[in-house]
């Protein structure tokens, strides 16, 4: 059985049984495991198990989640990652067939395609796009218009991790809604459902218009695309060939 065995902070050598969907973790006691430190979050992250793979993901919490040092928003665990949220750090115990099977094939096909993107300039920009804005910002769009949705969350999370303040907020929201595609894909209703929340609560706080984003346009694809999974309730996506959601830039309206 999957577990995640506490190191350092508080409750040292605890373990947690990863043995449904979903196992949360913050200090708000209705959490499956409850991590009382005031640096840590009410909801700070969760352990979601899909199609034998198991995903930490992060619950916008206030001081982040760390996997390996590295903060992230949602990531695929393996055997014997760390993660940390306040002073507790964690192990993760994965089973052999997990970790060295089927999960880790998908890790490498994906990270063979996030590092051919990197290697290449972005392309059918605004020339002022391209000398305005990240490098990644533009990568991760062409990555998510072409359904590339894991890999545009990686390169999302590159420069969310140096930006500030609106920014932030602004590559998050676009992180959540890749990772919500991602799910979809994936057959995960629950899973985008709860990205699905995440984005729309971000996109109210955004602009109309953020590096040249048509966010009202954005969302209306977005909540379109995911209506019948969020409002219908279901337990599964249905298959479904219908226009994905796609980012276009405004080309005059750079500085924003």
């Amino acid at each position: 059985m999957a577990s995640i065995r506490i190191e350092t902070g508080p409750q040292p050598g605890k373990t947690i049984l990863l043995d449904k969907d979903k196992v949360t973790f913050g200090r708000n006691f209705s959490c499956d495991c409850v991590l009382k430190h005031p640096t840590v979050s009410r909801e700070h992250f969760y352990i979601e198990r899909n199609a034998g793979k198991f995903f930490v993901v992060d619950q916008d919490s206030n001081n982040g989640t760390y996997a390996n040092e590295k903060r992230v928003t949602w990531v695929e665990l393996r055997d014997g990652d760390k993660i940390r949220a306040g002073p507790f750090t964690m192990t993760v115990e994965l089973e052999v067939e997990t970790a060295k099977g089927e999960s880790n094939a998908y890790l490498n096909a994906d990270g063979r395609a996030l590092a051919a993107s990197m290697n290449q300039a972005p392309s059918g920009f605004d020339k002022r796009h391209v000398k305005l804005y990240p490098r990644e910002y533009l990568l991760g769009i062409e990555l998510f218009n072409s359904r590339g949705y894991f890999e545009a969350h990686e390169a999302w999370e590159e420069v969310w991790l140096r930006s500030e303040g609106e920014a932030k907020l602004f590559y998050q929201m676009l992180i959540q809604a890749a990772v919500g595609l991602h799910h979809y894909e994936k057959g995960n209703a629950r899973g985008a459902r709860g990205m699905y929340k995440n984005v729309c609560e971000k996109l109210q706080r955004l602009p109309p218009v953020f590096m040249s984003l048509d966010m009202p346009d954005f969302s209306r694809q977005f909540k379109s695309f995911l209506a019948d999974l969020v409002d219908g309730g279901l337990e599964t996506p249905h298959p479904s060939e219908r226009p994905r959601p796609l980012i276009h830039l405004l080309g005059d309206q750079v500085n924003d």
